[in-house]
Order: structure tokens, then C-alpha cells, then sequence
């Protein structure tokens, strides 16, 4: 075989090799028109709803957390005025929770913690309903605290001992209505704490540790907690109004 006719059939098979492509590139553009694109997007729950801002709310609340790492714990959430959540959970034993003394005087602590199963719930202003995901968040710094058995043993504090605006109370989640079981994914944050205490017990005396156990209660129906709450709701039936 000569070179010129080897480099005819090298010539032809790339032609070839591009025909097919601009022809499967065809086909694959057909069978995937811009309308089935659309469609798919229409029937994409997570950006239906979240398709409109939030709907916000702000309430008055308290909150008492009883939770270990051994056993099953209680957090339970009591919206006092305004909207917001009042449910009762069973909580997991905390896995991550960590301690650390800040200086001389100092505190911090925190963790995430999980329900073991759906929670009932109550929503001010929306209804009854069920929590079927949520994860709670929990960072709180203390300028002061009394530790009278000595270093590893039980810590207590105040709502005047946590340091401005730095207990942080996050709930992360999704409300189910029970009405007509529409999903609400949601974000629960707590404000500044006027009144509480609680107990943190370290898992040793090292001034950076675990945690055994702890018992808060943030607000009191005298001094409740702000707390503000963002909910996303699939809206339907929203007009497409026409430019002028």
C-alpha cells in the first residue's frame, strides 16, 4: 500500500469519525429539547420552594435542653407570643460536643444534636404539624462561672455570665403542615438571652475536653428569648403578569 492511498483511508475514517459526532450531537440535542429542560426545572421541588424570598417570622420563646452523651436527652421549645415553634423532642446523645476554658475565668461550649425521630410540633400563625428533618446548633461563651467542686467536675452559669451576644442556638430543618402536608425547610435562630442558667459537666479536667452532660434553660416567661424564624413555602398558582 502506497503512502498516498494510506492517507486517503486515514483522510475518509476521520471524516467519518465527524459525521458521526455532528450526528449524535443532533440526535442528543432532539431528544432533549429546551421545553424538557424547562419542564424538568418546573418540577424541581428545592427551587419551587425557594422560587420567592422567605416567609419571616419573629416570636418570644424559651428553651430547656437536657442532653448527655450516653443516654437520650430532652429539648424542649415553648414559643410564649408571637410565631413560632412549641415542641417537645427526644434528643440523641450528643457525639461531638466540645468544652474549653478560656483563660482564668472563661467558658465555651458546643455541639450539634439530633432528634431521634420525627417531632410533633405546633406552629404559631401556620399549625400542627410534624419536624421530619432537623439538626440543632449550639455555641455559647461565658465571661464568668462558678466550678466549686474544682476543675472536671460540674460548671454552672447564668444568663449575666454568657458574654453579649454570644450564645448562638440555631435549628435547622423541615416542617411538614399536617392540613395539607405541605414542607416548610426552615431556620430557627435565638437572640440575645435576658435570663437562664444552666450546668455543663466536662468529661475530664483538661481545659480542653468533651462533654459529659449539660442542663440549659434559655428565657423565662418573664424574659423570654427573641427568636426569629425563616421559612420557604412552594407557592402556586403565583399570576405571570404581562409587561405593559
Amino acid at each position: 500500500m502506497t503512502t498516498v492511498h494510506l492517507g486517503n483511508k486515514q483522510n475518509w475514517a476521520i471524516y467519518l469519525a465527524a459525521a458521526a459526532l455532528v450526528l449524535s450531537l443532533a440526535a442528543f440535542g432532539r431528544s432533549n429539547p429546551p421545553t424538557t429542560l424547562a419542564k424538568d426545572n418546573e418540577n424541581d421541588s428545592w427551587k419551587n420552594e425557594r422560587q420567592y424570598p422567605p416567609l419571616v417570622f419573629s416570636g418570644s420563646s424559651t428553651l430547656d435542653c437536657s442532653i448527655s452523651s450516653s443516654a437520650n436527652g430532652r429539648q424542649t421549645m415553648t414559643t410564649t407570643s408571637g410565631q413560632g415553634f412549641t415542641f417537645d423532642a427526644t434528643m440523641l446523645p450528643i457525639q461531638n460536643g466540645q468544652l474549653q476554658l478560656l483563660g482564668k475565668t472563661g467558658m465555651m461550649y458546643k455541639f450539634e444534636s439530633f432528634p431521634t425521630a420525627a417531632v410533633r410540633t405546633h406552629f404559631t400563625g401556620l399549625g400542627d404539624g410534624m419536624i421530619t428533618e432537623m439538626k440543632s446548633e449550639v455555641e455559647v461563651s461565658v465571661a464568668r462561672f462558678k466550678q466549686p467542686d474544682g476543675a472536671g467536675t460540674a460548671i454552672h452559669f447564668t444568663a449575666d455570665d454568657i458574654a453579649a451576644d454570644s450564645a448562638y442556638v440555631e435549628f435547622t430543618g423541615v416542617f411538614v403542615r399536617t392540613s395539607d402536608q405541605k414542607p416548610f425547610p426552615f431556620r430557627v435562630l435565638f437572640g440575645r438571652v435576658r435570663d437562664g442558667s444552666g450546668t455543663v459537666v466536662p468529661a475530664n479536667a483538661a481545659p480542653a475536653t468533651t462533654i459529659l452532660r449539660k442542663n440549659v434553660s434559655l428565657g423565662s416567661v418573664r424574659f423570654p428569648v427573641t427568636v426569629t424564624t425563616a421559612l420557604y413555602e412552594a407557592e402556586e398558582n403565583v399570576a405571570k403578569l404581562k409587561l405593559r
